[in-house]
């Protein structure tokens, strides 16, 4: 079944549609409706209503062989997905009135990039732990271009796990600054008096 018939015949679904652009702040209640959608669009029979958990099940159920384009967006990405999409419902809802309060977008999922124009804020923290983000790996041949290598395409930097390892969009490693420890200082100290 589609997205568009399962908003058609649930109730609740129409709901939290409507609601949408009444605030410029996302609600609670809202987002996880939102979730739960979300959840259902990926998997129509699913009974898990968090996308983190439901991205969780679909990875282990094909045993870590699958694209990211294929699970649904981790929750901090829907959550500002969300606060864009309220903040375009509320602008069209007061669409009609003659001076309109309207709330910075930058509280509502967007960011300024260096010129100063607007940008998406695709989310605000991590995609992973970095534990995690050092086993991602690409599996590309001969160059690491978009839309097939799968560091590029999710924003990443490729890293030693990639299969090409001359490639340039592997981060560039500082050298480590080698630490005096306390005591040495303190012995430092003392020799100077």
């Amino acid at each position: 079944m589609t997205t568009l018939k399962q908003v058609k015949m649930d109730k609740t679904y129409q709901d939290a549609f409507h609601e949408l652009g009444r605030s410029w702040k996302c609600p609670p209640e809202l987002f996880e409706k939102l979730q739960e959608i979300t959840c259902h669009m990926y998997l129509p029979s699913t009974h898990t209503t968090e996308v983190n958990k439901l991205r969780y099940e679909l990875f282990c159920a094909r045993r870590g062989e699958v694209e990211s384009s294929q699970l649904p967006p981790c929750e901090d990405c829907l959550f500002m997905h969300a606060l864009r999409a309220n903040y375009q419902a509320a602008i069209w809802r007061r669409s009609l009135q003659s001076q309109p309060f309207v709330a910075n977008p930058t509280d509502c999922g967007w960011m300024t990039d260096e010129d100063g124009k607007l940008a998406v804020n695709w989310m605000r923290g991590s995609p992973a732990p970095d534990a995690v983000m050092q086993l991602l790996s690409c599996k590309c041949v001969r160059s690491c271009e978009l839309p097939k290598c799968t560091c590029l395409s999710n924003g990443l930097k490729c890293t030693d796990m990639c299969r090409l390892q001359t490639c340039q969009n592997k981060a560039i490693e500082e050298e480590p600054v080698a630490q005096q420890s306390d005591s040495e200082s303190d012995v430092d100290d003392i020799e100077e008096d």
